[in-house]
């Protein structure tokens, strides 16, 4: 027995090392991002921010916005309660997943700052990339799923704008305009040959991509202005490529926000993808599968529960505390569950369960909000593009 013992508590002390590993795994590939791409720390607006906003936002208190470049401008405009402008999309391969909702919460709460919100809805590139079988029928999901699904957050329409790619023609001629300042051997460096393997991307990556970054700067939307775009940090290639781009059009190179992924369900040290499905929890799912996926997810605790409760977990290694990291809006709440689950003072099957029921209630809230979702026609943005022609 006491052989037998000594076995299991081995075998839990040697995965609880592998999950820390994991863990700062995690937190160095952020540190090393920083460096790597000359991004800044937003450490010092956030304290800024948190001084300046006494109600907070998750989004920041949790530095899940970890890094930014060039975003000091915008804190003038907040100071100043003044507009300013934020372009951030998405490509339409499949419902919106809880990956897609970090974004679409922090365009909400940069818009409540005084943000005007440019959404661009990349069917051309869902197309490009393979994730669809048709154009038509990324066009079919960009207007029955994604931009109902948009809306619902509660975006103010007077306040966004919204186009799909395929039915805003005009700015591909922006884009040929764009193209004449990028050269094919500065792409290939920036996306590397594998990312190009077809025309279409070729275009799509070096002008159609930085024609939706710099839309909001032509004449028709009041002309040059500062932007802030935020992204995921696998995005940064386009935000160099159209900052470059900018200054040889005598337009001001756009600002970057960069926020973490929301972990894949499956491996935290990866991001949620709605191209495959077991990794995602998406804002169409039912109940019972919500809790199916968070059951199988993989977690930052040993698989014996003695064992558990002797180490405790390891929340940065834990694809079901993140969703309650990401998305649970009470910071007091999280980081009780946060200590607890360290400790090993709350089970996982406990945590799950917690987990399972909150997703769950902020999803069905979703698809409520969705039903109640009717003409979209104020939303989409159809201003004809004639200022470069």
């Amino acid at each position: 027995m006491t052989v037998m013992k000594n076995q299991y508590q081995k075998q839990a002390n040697r995965e609880y090392q592998e999950k820390q590993k994991l863990a700062e795994s995690i937190s160095r590939y952020y540190r090393d991002k920083l460096r790597e791409l000359n991004l800044k720390d937003f450490s010092r607006i956030k304290a800024y921010l948190e001084s300046y906003l006494p109600e907070g936002n998750p989004l920041i208190s949790r530095e899940i916005i970890f890094a930014h470049l060039d975003f000091e401008p915008f804190t003038s405009f907040l100071a100043e309660d003044k507009e300013f402008t934020v372009v951030s999309g998405l490509n339409p391969s499949s419902p919106l997943h809880l990956g897609h909702k970090v974004l679409f919460d922090l365009l909400l709460f940069l818009q409540k700052l005084g943000a005007n919100i440019y959404i661009p809805v990349t069917n051309d590139e869902s197309y490009l990339d393979g994730k669809v079988a048709s154009l038509s029928e990324s066009r079919r999901i960009a207007y029955e799923e994604i931009i109902p699904s948009i809306i619902a957050f509660g975006f103010n329409p007077k306040k966004t704008k919204i186009f799909v790619l395929s039915d805003y023609p005009d700015i591909y001629n922006f884009a040929v305009q764009i193209s004449k300042y990028v050269t094919n051997r500065y792409v290939s460096a920036i996306f590397g040959e594998g990312a190009l393997d077809n025309s279409g991307k070729a275009f799509y990556r070096s002008a159609i991509q930085l024609a939706q970054i710099l839309l909001p700067q032509l004449a028709e939307f009041g002309g040059v202005k500062q932007s802030l775009i935020p992204v995921g940090i696998d995005q940064h290639p386009y935000i160099l490529l159209a900052r470059d781009v900018a200054k040889k059009m005598k337009f001001i190179p756009p600002s970057e926000l960069v926020f973490k992924f929301q972990n894949s369900l499956l491996n935290p040290f990866e991001k949620m993808s709605g191209s495959k499905p077991k990794t995602a929890i998406y804002l169409t799912d039912s109940p019972e599968d919500i809790r199916s996926k968070i059951q199988k997810a993989y977690t930052g605790s040993v698989s014996i529960l003695d064992a558990h409760k002797r180490l405790g977990g390891i929340p940065e290694a834990c694809s079901v505390f993140s969703l309650l990291y990401f998305h649970h809006p009470d910071n007091q709440y999280v980081d009780t569950i946060y200590c607890r689950y360290k400790k090993g003072d709350i089970r996982m099957d406990e945590l799950k369960k917690i987990t399972s029921d909150f997703i769950i209630e902020i999803v069905e809230k979703h698809k409520k909000a969705k039903e109640k979702v009717g003409n979209i026609d104020e939303f989409l943005l159809n201003k004809p593009l004639r200022s470069f022609l």
